[in-house]
């Protein structure tokens, strides 16, 4: 780790100059005499460097003659001086090179045309490059493979000891799950304490691996690179949008791969603050739902109760007359749609179109509602923009991470790297607020764990030590008198003592972090789904909102609010206007100018089109109701699945039961779509082109890898099939076409690389009405456990599944099953007297049900989890369904229960 200190940026160095090559060089002193040569332009062979992480010095290739020095020295682990003088090439210094080559084949098997890298490996283009066609003295170091690992083989035959895959899981994940062991005379990479690997399998160390000692359990020996199809495209999973190369033979996706990998080790050590290019579990290993042998391939119609195989043809005439004739004998609010946030902007934009023109209604919602809807409505009400203020660079580079409510390396794993470069690199002081020991909270500087649901309650207090401690930004808050007055009155019944005991944080955690936030020059706050997913969830966003802008952190550089969502385009739903409140580009559904902009640009020259009434409309949980009630009686669902999603509560059943007409569009037979009266095949991410929009506002392409699965159809060529049904003729031939449509309507928005950052302007939010609503939001009560039910219970993600569509991966479902147990801490079970898989009655509000459990180290005593992504035992119908009455959020991922021994 010694050079990595001096070669942040964020370091203060002497400019130095040195020779390399006859050229004079500038540089940092003492960063990495390698990464000077680099960055001239010069590449020097070196199979254990990588950019992203510290030079390590094992290969022997990397070598150079420095000037006073007799013998070569390995450039990668020297530190550059003043004066140095070098010489990169020579006769001398090739036949260096060539006998580390030869070192390293002597004790590798020649096993090429069976090996998964064959094509694909570094020491082969060394051995090619430098001419090695013979060996004086090879012997195999005969060790058995290690196939322990539920996804990863390691061949430590084949092994050069490079040590790549140990320095990027210690340096860059902060996992640190391999290690160098000596085993029958040679080094071998082994997981610690020679173990299975058990780790959180982001498959780096795969993808960095120069040679073939690590192998895919899923693709190997299945066929050679140059025998597949490669397509660059966004994982489809959260919303950090990875880049990912998807690789096809023929109709079988074979495995997903990432930019990062050995072949692109030569980069800036400064632009790792952007990402390091790797991916995640779900996005390396999840792809098998892509050709799944459950995917749906032709449409279902149901006729006598039974769904039954139908044609397009025939499917969409029934489907287009049934539509028409809720639409003529109910009209257009008698139907409503809901979308899922794994559309492409394209979809989504086409859908809300279809929905408010062709059919008339703006009833319409998409999966964005489920919480990130919550940071949207909070941050344009105090900000005047509608998604996160910084990206991945002013995250990496904070002197102060306030990270609430948010396990992150569960939830949004690459984006976690940010959070950890900023600890590692930057030396940031990180605040982690949660209610599970999380791994993130492991390497921050100031975990505090709170109790489940009191997150809320800690930010109210982070308000007023700031406040108490006169924390204050004056240049800030000097604009505006009378909200800092307003705001100093309704904290003033806050007592740290009593959110302390509520909180189970001490008072001296809250007031040293907020002092640590306020006096940082670059600090933000990330919002995560403890936050935004919860009740009061949007007040909470407010008041952290409070919090930057009384420690004079709204606006600066480095500085501001954001968040993490679950699926890849929850803020492109928003963006395009899948939300009853919103038009294309979040202007206001009742803004009379934009309505008139959109119902020309939507109509047919010179008539405009008809838009639903201003002020009409509903959203997801209104939808539901008004199904319940018969006054929506046909309901298009696009990927969404409520019936799964939704607690028993939520009686959604009884909704969609009521309806005429139900229309599931989705890839597979979903438990809600087996209630349907039509079921349309859609493609996956993977079977067609489009666009996504990141958490950060980057819009990222989606480029199709395969052909559609049977007769399945992308949901872009669905919907204009039924706009056209309904007799409107859209000429819309490929995604590009809508996108075209877009570009026109929202000037700007396919940035197609940096998303430009917002601009936000809080100057109206704190002049206008906010002494009024700051009152009631610090007058919300905290609430202790009840004897009764003394046991928070709370659903949410795992690292290995992203929704209900991981669970539609076998690769993991193979790492991660559903063992349908309830997770507590050891605490918990030793005094009920239980042990791992014994039974516990979970009783709530809304009934009760008997399952195994098992200990789980990052559950706080008091509190017991349960993960979302599976309906078996049915945790989630435990969950009470409260909707915030401003945003309209349902959230039903925490209540108290009573915990027995069954």
């Amino acid at each position: 780790m010694a050079l990595k200190p001096t070669t942040s940026p964020d370091t203060e160095a002497t400019t130095i100059e040195l020779s390399i090559d006859g050229q004079t060089v500038t540089a940092k002193d003492g960063v990495s005499l390698y990464d000077v040569i680099a960055s001239t332009g010069k590449i020097i062979p070196a199979m254990c460097y990588h950019y992203t992480f510290d030079p390590f010095g094992s290969c022997g290739m990397c070598l150079v003659m420095q000037e006073g020095k007799k013998a070569p020295v390995r450039s990668c682990t020297a530190k550059a001086t003043a004066g140095m003088v070098i010489r990169t090439e020579g006769e001398d210094l090739f036949l260096a090179r060539k006998k580390a080559v030869e070192k390293h084949l002597s004790v590798h098997p020649l096993d090429c045309p069976v090996c998964d890298a064959d094509g694909h490996c570094e020491l082969q283009d060394m051995a090619f490059l430098h001419g090695v066609t013979n060996l004086a003295s090879a012997k195999q170091k005969l060790i058995p493979e290690d196939t322990r690992s539920l996804v990863l083989d390691f061949n430590m035959n084949r092994c050069i000891a490079c040590g790549e895959c140990i320095n990027i899981c210690k340096d860059v994940q902060m996992i640190d799950a391999l290690q160098f062991m000596k085993k029958g005379g040679f080094n071998q990479v082994v997981a610690k304490g020679d173990q299975p690997l058990q780790c959180e399998f982001c498959g780096d160390c795969l993808a960095v691996c120069p040679v073939g000692a690590i192998t895919n359990k899923y693709s190997k020996y299945q066929y050679k690179p140059w025998q597949m199809k490669k397509t660059l495209t966004t994982c489809n999973y959260c919303g950090d949008g990875c880049q990912m190369y998807v690789e096809t033979k023929d109709t079988q996706v074979v495995r997903v791969t990432s930019h990062l990998s050995w072949k692109n080790k030569w980069g800036d050590r400064t632009e790792t603050a952007k990402g390091h290019g790797g991916l995640c579990v779900r996005g390396r290993f999840g792809f098998q739902f892509i050709d799944s042998k459950t995917r749906l391939t032709q449409p279902l119609v149901r006729r006598e109760g039974e769904l039954i195989s139908a044609p397009w043809l025939d499917t969409m005439h029934q489907l287009i007359e049934r539509i028409e004739a809720v639409k003529s004998a109910h009209g257009p609010q008698a139907i409503a749609g809901l979308i899922t946030a794994r559309c492409t902007n394209e979809e989504l934009y086409l859908f809300q179109k279809l929905m408010r023109v062709a059919l008339g209604t703006n009833q319409i919602d998409s999966s964005a509602r489920y919480g990130h809807l919550n940071f949207v409505h909070a941050a344009r009400q105090a900000l005047g923009v509608g998604r996160m203020t910084n990206d991945s660079a002013d995250i990496t580079k904070a002197k102060a991470i306030l990270l609430v409510g948010s396990n992150i390396t569960e939830t949004n794993p690459v984006a976690s790297l940010r959070v950890k470069e900023a600890i590692r690199v930057y030396k940031a002081q990180v605040i982690v607020v949660d209610s599970f020991n999380t791994n993130i909270a492991k390497l921050a500087s100031h975990p505090t764990l709170v109790k489940p649901g009191t997150e809320g309650l800690f930010v109210q207090g982070l308000v007023k030590a700031a406040l108490d401690q006169d924390l204050i930004d004056q240049e800030a808050t000097g604009k505006h008198p009378q909200a800092l007055a307003a705001l100093k009155q309704a904290v003033a019944g806050l007592s740290l003592e009593r959110i302390a005991t509520q909180t189970g944080a001490s008072i001296e955690q809250i007031v040293e972090a907020a002092t640590l936030f306020a006096e940082a020059p670059r600090a933000l706050v990330i919002a995560g789904e403890g936050i935004v997913r919860r009740s009061g969830g949007y007040r909470t966003l407010l008041t952290l909102i409070d919090f930057l802008w009384i420690t004079g952190k709204l606006g600066r550089p480095g500085c501001g609010l954001n968040t993490v969502v679950e699926e890849a385009n929850e803020q492109g739903a928003v963006d395009m206007g899948v939300a009853p409140e919103f038009l294309p580009g979040q202007a206001p559904f009742s803004d009379e100018a934009a309505r008139a902009r959109f119902a020309k640009a939507w109509g047919s020259e010179p008539q405009p089109a008809t838009l639903p009434a201003a002020g009409s409309g509903a959203s997801l949980m209104e939808i539901l109701d008004r199904c319940r009630t018969g006054q929506i009686k046909a309901l298009y669902l696009v990927g969404e699945n409520p019936l799964e999603t939704l607690p028993a509560s939520a009686d959604v059943r009884a909704a969609l039961e009521k309806l005429d007409l139900l229309i599931c569009q989705d890839p597979f037979l979903t438990e809600t779509g087996k209630l349907a009266h039509f079921v349309l095949p859609a493609c996956t991410f993977a079977e067609k082109d489009g666009t996504v929009t990141n958490q950060e506002g980057q819009v990222q392409r989606i480029r199709q890898t395969l052909d559609p699965l049977g007769e399945s159809l992308p949901d872009w060529h669905i919907m204009t099939a039924l706009a056209s049904g309904l007799g409107h003729q859209w000429d819309y031939e490929s995604s590009q076409d809508i996108q075209n449509e877009i570009m026109k309507l929202l000037p700007g928005y396919y940035n197609l690389g940096q998303a430009k950052k917002p601009m936000v302007s809080p100057d109206a939010y704190f002049s206008n009405g906010y002494a009024v609503q700051v009152s009631s939001r610090y007058a919300q009560p905290g609430t202790e456990p009840s004897p009764d039910k003394p046991y928070r219970l709370i659903m949410g993600q795992l690292l290995y599944h992203s929704g209900k569509l991981s669970t539609q991966a076998s690769g993991l479902i193979n790492i991660a099953p559903n063992n349908g147990r309830l997770h507590m801490s050891l605490e918990d079970l030793s005094r009920l007297g239980l042990a791992e898989g014994g039974t516990v009655r979970v009783t709530s509000a809304k009934g009760s049900l008997v399952m195994a459990v098992q200990p789980n180290t990052t559950v706080l005593p008091g509190a017991c989890f349960f993960p979302e992504h599976f309906n078996e035992p049915p945790v989630k119908d435990l969950m009470a369904v409260e909707i915030d009455p401003v945003t309209k959020v349902p959230t039903f991922k925490l209540t108290p229960v009573f915990v027995e021994k069954a």
